[in-house]
């Protein structure tokens, strides 16, 4: 890096500076392509945007890296805070990859020369310039829990104006904004396991599921999204334990509406008379309710609850395949559907009834097993085995329609079915008849 010194750097910084804290609703920051103009300058500011013209960029940034790695190396030296943050500033919006620069401001915060709020606002900033970037959600995830551990940290957790709800919004921007921006779902599947540990009530997990199979259907071919759904499905399958709180909600209501549907998604795929006649016996089974216990319903509830889910989420993936042809995400997709089906079963089969001890929020797979099944006791052991089998036949019927459409209507797709085939069999799921 060449020792030249570039005289307009301070004044740049300080423009920069003074419109980022004059305007805390700052939402986008660009890089303008601009020639030189010595009588003009290159910070632009217009509403809740700001903009840095191109021939800057290269001489600020170098002036601004060699004056912090100066500060860095010699340990002696004294610099204003104020100076050191300026710096950091002008360094981290042009290139916010740098872990070190990240690391001087965390220390700027912990020694309350910077407010952690504020930065909050520095740091959205960022994003929209670089929406993939890791250090720069690290960064929030750190504020956070600083701000949370604080002595002032003091947030309701029945507030609908969460902060964790600002963090899902940020999210969201830099998924739009990136493609496949694992590091953005990554943040958001981080704030909801923050909202279980701190007991914050918002953002809703159901808020969470609509607004995410809404954000896939956009987006067919980012499996980035998909694979949020997928720790949605997961957390609902095997650690859900929020019930509806409405008092209007009645559990019974509910409980008969997702069996409803799982019958005629069942059914609708099963045809041959002699499974018509079982999955009738099968449902009269599950409608027993003046002798059914509390316990037995809630357990119940918790079991139809738990496949409820998979089966929209199977709905979903298959108008998606029927709509769109060859997009791999899709049928990647299918085939974690299919393996959390083949894992949902094997738990019932595996279980031992008299050895559990429930914990929601552990994600080892002994406990997962214990939780599962706890919904299971109402059904006689027959009787759910039965049910998986109908699924099973369900889940292959369909999957065969689709399948069959697809290899006709591209190669690329034929091989994605056949790669499809191939996992299927690998985990012990047989679906060609």
């Amino acid at each position: 890096m060449q020792d030249d010194i570039f005289p307009a750097a301070e004044k740049i910084l300080s423009d920069i500076e003074n419109v980022v804290k004059k305007n805390p609703s700052l939402k986008s920051f660009e890089i303008i392509p601009a020639e030189d103009n010595e009588n003009k300058s290159p910070v632009f500011h217009q509403e809740d945007c700001l903009g840095l013209a191109s021939w800057c960029v290269q001489p600020l940034y170098c002036y601004a890296y060699r004056r912090l790695f100066e500060l860095r190396q010699n340990k002696h030296r004294r610099e204003e805070p104020s100076t050191i943050a300026r710096w950091l500033l002008g360094a981290l919006l042009l290139n916010p990859d740098v872990t070190t620069f990240w690391n001087m401001r965390r220390e700027l915060v912990r020694n309350h020369k910077l407010e952690a709020s504020e930065e909050f606002f520095f740091s959205r900033l960022v994003l929209y310039h670089k929406p993939k970037c890791f250090e720069a959600f690290a960064y929030r995830r750190w504020l956070l829990s600083y701000m949370l551990n604080s002595k002032d940290g003091h947030y309701d957790p029945e507030s609908v104006e969460s902060p964790l709800c600002r963090e899902l919004d940020i999210a969201t921007t830099c998924a739009e904004r990136y493609a496949s921006n694992y590091h953005a779902w990554s943040h958001r599947r981080h704030i909801l396991t923050l909202r279980e540990s701190r007991g914050f009530t918002y953002p809703n997990l159901e808020t969470e599921w609509k607004n995410s199979l809404a954000w896939c259907q956009r987006h067919v071919s980012d499996y980035s999204g998909l694979s949020y759904r997928q720790f949605l499905l997961k957390k609902f399958m095997f650690e859900f334990k929020e019930l509806p709180k409405e008092p209007s909600i009645k559990y019974s209501d509910v409980r008969e509406q997702w069996k409803e549907e799982l019958f005629v998604y069942i059914k609708s795929n099963v045809s041959e008379k002699g499974n018509t006649h079982q999955l009738q016996r099968l449902f009269n089974a599950t409608n027993t309710e003046s002798e059914a216990t509390t316990s037995s319903k809630m357990k119940q509830y918790g079991y139809f609850h738990a496949l409820s889910y998979w089966l929209e989420e199977c709905h979903a993936n298959d108008s998606a395949i029927f709509l769109y042809n060859d997009h791999e995400a899709l049928w990647c997709h299918r085939r974690f559907l299919a393996y959390l089906l083949v894992r949902f079963m094997a738990l019932k089969h595996s279980y031992h009834k008299d050895e559990y001890d429930f914990d929601s929020r552990s994600v080892d797979k002994s406990i997962e097993k214990k939780n599962v099944q706890k919904t299971l006791a109402t059904l006689t052991n027959d009787d759910v085995i039965l049910c998986h089998d109908f699924l099973v036949q369900a889940f292959r019927a369909c999957t065969n329609k689709i399948a069959d459409l697809a290899i006709k209507r591209d190669q690329h797709e034929k091989m994605l079915v056949e790669r499809f085939f191939k996992f299927l069999q690998s985990i012990g799921f047989e679906i060609r008849s």
